[in-house]
Formats: structure tokens, C-alpha cells, sequence
């Protein structure tokens, strides 16, 4: 019977295995299917914690815009005032609720440090796209630099006037090469500047000061928009004359210039020396198209805030790393970075 039905599986054409396969191969391919049916468990798990967390972070992050609500509308004026500057005063900043921008400090830490050409050269790594115009005279034994900026600081758009001095003469025969120091209190001067935009008063400020400044927030500007108008007093006739003379050197003509007894004004549109870089066209755009952006987010996640007060203060309880983009970009951030 058994040869009987193997003849007729032959004769049939079956198609019979001489070897049958080895139980090794059986087992592997059992173990791959596993594998890919354990791959597809692990999968669809880790989405689902995945998600999980999603929803548990969406939920804080909800509680916690909501929660900045709350105390944007509870705190009173002068608490959110103070709770500003506290955080900026690290950064030798505060803010002006009256002026409604950001301002050095007389008394800041940066007191203690001196400015150089290589300063203006690195700007653009701190997101700052400037005109700068350094103004080089000698006065009493001492050779000075007072120094105009104006154009976007990260997503600020502001002014500077700084004075410094060499308090020990130097080997270095350019000007340029010089590493000055900020003027002591008794060598500051009386600085009234103005910034424009297209035409437009953005903010003046008046003060007897080494280190002018003035920064509006969410406010983004080309440096060619901006013009910068400037009145120092200086000590007597004879320093004014010589800043003046320092002035011409730069490229300044006399009908450029107002005088009057030791004050001198001038107006900073399209800066007279050249702008020093070491980074070239495209990094500067790339710089602007960056802190126009940053401008923008900023102005839609506060666009419900008519005042600054509240959009800083809403940032610094909902969106601590935005309001870190204040305070890591610009001269905030620079001077920071000095110390």
C-alpha cells in the first residue's frame, strides 16, 4: 500500500523536498515575525506616551499663559516696574515706563571696562546690525573717542553716545589702536541725543553721562532709516574746538556742524568713516531677516498688551526663554558677555 501511494505521488508530477527544511531556519523565521510584531508594539507605545506627554505639557504650558494672565492684570503698575528692572539690573539696564525704552545705567559694571575697534567688528554676533561713528581728538595730554551707534539691536531698534579716554599714553600712533577707558564721573558731559525714523521723534534723552543710550523693544529698523542727533556740552571752548577738528578729520564738513559757545551738535544719518566687519553682506542679512522675525514673534504673542510693561511682564512669567532673547541679543547681551 505504502509503495503503491508513493508511485502514484511520482507518477501524479508532485513536487516532493529530497530535504525537508531544518528547524533552525523554522525557528529563525518565527523569531523575525516576533520581532516585527514586538517593533509595531513598541512603536505605537512610544507614540502613545509620546502623545501623552504632549497633551500633560500642552496643559501646563495653558495653565501657565493663563496663570500670566492672571497676574498681569492683579500686579499693580509699580510691582511689574520693579520686578523688570531687578531682572535687567544684572545686565547694567533698566527700563523707562515714562520714555518706554531701555537705558544704560550711570553706575553700571560696565563702568569698569574700556571699548576698542574690535568691539564694533564682533556686533553682528550679537545680532546687532549698527552704524558706528567714532570721533578721535586730543585734549589735555589725552587722546579721546566719543562714539555714535544707532540701527537694531537684536529686537530693539536704538541710539548710543559713549566717551571714553586713554587714561596712559599708549605706544600706538593710529588712534584706532587704541583700547580706551570710560571717562570717570568727574569727566562726564552733558549729552541731549534724539533718534529719528524716517523722520519721525522715536525718543530724546537728556543726561550728564559717559554712556547715552536708548532702546525701544519690538521695534525693528534698518540703520539707513534712522537719524541720530546729538548735543554734547563740553567742558570749555577749547575741547569743543577740538572735537570739532576730530569731526573734520572724520569726514564732517562745517556746515554739518552747529556751534555754539563749548556745544557742539551734530547729525548722524550716513556715518563718515568706514563700517569695519569681518563678516560680510550676507551675514548681516541673515542677521536682520533674524531679528525681524524675532521682532514680529514677539509683537504677535504680546499683541493683546497695548503697553510694554505688560508684554515684558507677561513674557517673563509665560515665555521665559523669549524674554531671554531680550536680554542674550543686542547690547544687552554684549555687554553681558564682556564681563
Amino acid at each position: 500500500m505504502i509503495i503503491f501511494f508513493n508511485l502514484t505521488l511520482i507518477s501524479s508530477g508532485a513536487n516532493i523536498p529530497a530535504h525537508p527544511p531544518p528547524l533552525s531556519e523554522y525557528i529563525s523565521k518565527k523569531e523575525r515575525s516576533w520581532n516585527i510584531l514586538n517593533f509595531i508594539d513598541l512603536f505605537w507605545g512610544s507614540l502613545a506616551i509620546l502623545a501623552v506627554l504632549a497633551v500633560i505639557l500642552f496643559c501646563c504650558r495653558y495653565q501657565q499663559r493663563r496663570k500670566a494672565r492672571c497676574l498681569v492684570k492683579e500686579q499693580s503698575e509699580q510691582e511689574k516696574y520693579r520686578k523688570i528692572n531687578q531682572a535687567l539690573l544684572p545686565f547694567g539696564f533698566a527700563y523707562s515706563l515714562s520714555k518706554d525704552i531701555f537705558y544704560s545705567l550711570e553706575d553700571a559694571w560696565q563702568k569698569n571696562f574700556g571699548y576698542g575697534k574690535i568691539y564694533d567688528e564682533m556686533a553682528p554676533v550679537m545680532n546687532m546690525i549698527i552704524d558706528c561713528e567714532p570721533v578721535y581728538f586730543e585734549y589735555g595730554g589725552r587722546r579721546w573717542m566719543i562714539e555714535f551707534w544707532k540701527g537694531q539691536y537684536g529686537i530693539t531698534t536704538g541710539a548710543e553716545v559713549g566717551i571714553y579716554v586713554e587714561k596712559e599714553r599708549g605706544s600706538q600712533k593710529n588712534p584706532e589702536d587704541v583700547f580706551y577707558d570710560c571717562v570717570s564721573e568727574e569727566d562726564q558731559l552733558p549729552i541731549h541725543m534724539k533718534l529719528y525714523k524716517n523722520g519721525k521723534l522715536l525718543f530724546q534723552r537728556i543726561e550728564n553721562h559717559w554712556w547715552l543710550t536708548g532702546f525701544m523693544l519690538g521695534k525693528f529698523s534698518y540703520p539707513g532709516e534712522l537719524l541720530l542727533e546729538v548735543t554734547i556740552t563740553f567742558e570749555d571752548r577749547n575741547m569743543m574746538e577740538k572735537f570739532v577738528k576730530g569731526c573734520y578729520r572724520t569726514g564732517y564738513r562745517p556746515e554739518d556742524l552747529r556751534i555754539f559757545r563749548n556745544q557742539a551738535s551734530l547729525c548722524i544719518y550716513q556715518p563718515k568713516s568706514p563700517q569695519t566687519s569681518i563678516y560680510g553682506k550676507f551675514f548681516h542679512k541673515f542677521v536682520q531677516w533674524q531679528n525681524r522675525f524675532n521682532c514680529k514673534l514677539y509683537c504677535r504673542i504680546t499683541k493683546e498688551y497695548p503697553r510694554t510693561i505688560d508684554k515684558l511682564y507677561y513674557l517673563m512669567l509665560a515665555y521665559p526663554r523669549i524674554f531671554a532673547v531680550i536680554t542674550k541679543t543686542g547690547r544687552i547681551a554684549w555687554e553681558k558677555k564682556r564681563k
